[in-house]
């Protein structure tokens, strides 16, 4: 899955500066530092891990500040990287365990040392996503821009998100790198998230109630990923998709 990480931070300007090990409790683990081309002081860090590896961890910022430390120690770090530097677990399932999903959401809101995503996903989500990249002849990113934004995909998700793997991978993979351009119909432009979030804060007390709700919405342990679309794709701007397609 790295490799797909890479194509997408590729197409999002960033370059991967650092690729290198970090040993933990015994524990090796891949690390890939991006930065962007363009802002330097813009930096995501990729950790990845096994699922049955972090669950066993009695205390996850432990690994972050190891992290944490290796990065500040590094020739490529300055010190205007802190307030900008997010790290994202890329997490393989490998036990399909119930204690990820309240674990994924103690690491998001830990607010010390860096933004962090934690994005899981399993070994034949990746190949799908892959077959379906060189069956459509499209990049990452553009294979998300159209998948997330197709009905009929949207609706069958809505529908049974169980049987609708690469979806529930995409609309991941969009949540948790925040960079990748989407494409709104309302206005043919193209924008990533952070930059729509900016336009909102901008914009009137409605704007401003509705981007507090989605936050509400991200940060809800109970609330699941249909949610996280719905008002999301519904605060973009587009149209209900279902009754536009009924």
């Amino acid at each position: 899955m790295i490799n797909v990480i890479k194509e997408i931070m590729f197409d999002c300007e960033f370059e991967n500066v650092i690729q290198t090990e970090v040993t933990f409790e015994n524990i090796v683990y891949n690390l890939n530092i991006f930065k962007n081309r363009n802002v330097e002081s813009q930096i995501f860090i990729v950790l990845q891990i096994l699922e049955s590896q972090l669950i066993s961890q009695e205390n996850n910022k432990s690994l972050v500040i190891e992290i944490a430390n290796y990065f500040r120690e590094n020739d490529v770090y300055v010190p205007d990287m802190d307030k900008n530097t997010s790290l994202i677990y890329c997490v393989k399932r490998d036990i399909n365990s119930d204690k990820l999903d309240k674990l994924k959401v103690n690491i998001e809101d830990d607010p010390f040392y860096f933004k962090k995503y934690v994005f899981a996903y399993n070994e034949a989500q990746a190949d799908e996503f892959k077959k379906l990249c060189k069956q459509y002849a499209k990049t990452a990113s553009e294979l998300i821009q159209t998948y997330i934004l197709e009905p009929r995909n949207f609706n069958a998700f809505k529908k049974n998100s169980d049987n609708e793997k690469i979806y529930k991978l995409v609309s991941e993979l969009l949540i948790k790198i925040p960079i990748i351009p989407i494409n709104f119909a309302t206005n043919g432009q193209i924008r990533c998230v952070s930059d729509y979030m900016l336009e909102i804060q901008k914009g009137s007390d409605d704007e401003i109630e509705r981007l507090d709700y989605i936050v509400e919405t991200l940060n809800d342990e109970q609330a699941n990923i249909e949610q996280v679309l719905d008002k999301v794709l519904e605060d973009w701007g587009f149209v209900d998709l279902e009754e536009e397609n009924a």
